[in-house]
């Protein structure tokens, strides 16, 4: 076993050994060319960080189907030389995974603005679930803001809409006259992040989040008052996550099987919401009020409070069913605070009066199901996740 301990969940033991080798070949360079004035931590997260990575076995031999994610935490240095440090861990980390085919994404983010940044769902899981390459990781083991119960809900609801957007986009490739091995296996992959994502809001809304994947898997099958159906979907979700098996859907009607698990998990997002915000119904105006009033109450911080103040004098939308102090509300979120609490109504087709209006004034179109996801997620590029490219599907 290599000096890391188990990378995967399924991976032989040779396999996780040539994963090591090449963390110790990446840790090796990091510590020979990059001066130790630059950085503090060169951290592996995500799945392999937990050492819950996934493997898939193509003619008898094992290959990584996740990405390497890391954490450069910098010290106080120059712009100047945070790009350098960023361009020296790029070539180093593509010099040595390129022969395992893998993808690396990384992030490089100063010690001291990791110590001020909110709590969430992904700094909950870097703390407890990673490796150190290089450097060491005080800087996550010793925050105590980084813990499950400091993690706000606005922050899950953003997990659900995360994962459940990849549904809107499943949807108009399956409008496709004709799809390939990609979109299928795009899609197919889809499924998976999203039973997983709406599974763990709800592990969390219980009180059984955790940030093993292992440990979540147990935790939802131990679940006595879930409905056995998701119960499944999860389970095999996350089998799926740790070692992939495209082949068990080859017999599916990928569309038949798209619209059954929208239905699940619609009623996962349902009871997540209902959970959230005592027992109302997400198809009701109600809804959107009372989570716009959860999620300013919950960014009722110094740093959250400078941001509503300049949100009011942003341009947004002009939502005509919002009263005065509902219309000061949501200008006080923004488009960006605004979307998750929309997006049941354009993933679902939830449709009504009391609500119709305020869907159309906000994403500026009609209520045609097309234009609107189209619409939702040219908003999805502008605000939330730049480096979505709607051309990489086909849509």
């Amino acid at each position: 076993m290599s000096s890391y301990g188990r990378l995967t969940v399924k991976g032989s033991k040779e396999f996780d050994e040539r994963l090591g080798k090449v963390l110790d070949d990446i840790s090796l360079d990091v510590k020979t060319l990059i001066s130790e004035d630059l950085y503090e931590a060169v951290i592996l997260i995500g799945g392999y960080g937990r050492g819950e990575g996934g493997v898939v076995k193509v003619e008898n031999r094992e290959y990584p189907h996740n990405n390497f994610d890391f954490i450069v935490v910098s010290k106080n240095i120059t712009k100047d030389e945070e790009d350098l440090l960023s361009d020296m861990c790029k070539s180093i980390f593509d010099k040595h995974t390129e022969s395992l085919g893998i993808f690396v994404e990384f992030t490089v983010i100063s010690a001291s603005k990791l110590s001020n940044i909110d709590p969430l769902v992904i700094t909950y899981d870097m703390k407890y679930g990673h490796k150190v390459i290089a450097g060491n990781s005080d800087c996550l083991r010793k925050n105590t803001n980084f813990e499950v119960e400091t993690i706000p809900s606005w922050d899950i609801r953003n997990l659900i809409v995360n994962r459940g957007t990849l549904l809107i986009i499943n949807d108009l490739i399956l409008e496709k006259e004709n799809l390939v091995y990609k979109d299928k296996k795009t899609v197919i992959k889809h499924w998976i992040k999203a039973i997983i994502g709406y599974g763990d809001a709800l592990l969390f809304y219980l009180g059984k989040y955790h940030y093993s994947y292992v440990e979540k898997q147990k935790r939802m099958r131990s679940l006595s008052n879930i409905d056995p159906k998701f119960k499944a979907l999860y389970d095999k979700a996350m089998e799926f996550r740790f070692q992939p098996d495209y082949e068990r859907y080859d017999k599916f009607n990928i569309s038949k099987y798209h619209n059954f698990l929208k239905a699940e998990l619609t009623k996962i997002h349902f009871l997540c919401e209902s959970l959230a915000l005592d027992n109302v119904e997400i198809n009701s105006k109600t809804y959107i009020t009372k989570a716009i009033n959860q999620s300013l109450i919950d960014t009722s911080t110094l740093k959250g409070n400078i941001k509503k103040i300049l949100f009011l004098v942003k341009k947004t939308p002009k939502i005509s069913g919002f009263n005065f102090v509902e219309d000061l509300k949501y200008k006080m979120l923004g488009i960006k605070g605004m979307m998750p609490i929309l997006f049941p109504f354009i993933a679902y087709g939830i449709k009504g009066k009391e609500f119709d209006g305020i869907v159309r004034d906000f994403f500026q179109t009609n209520n045609d199901d097309k234009n609107l996801k189209n619409q939702y997620l040219t908003y999805w590029k502008n605000y939330v996740n730049s480096n979505f490219i709607r051309e990489d599907f086909g849509i």
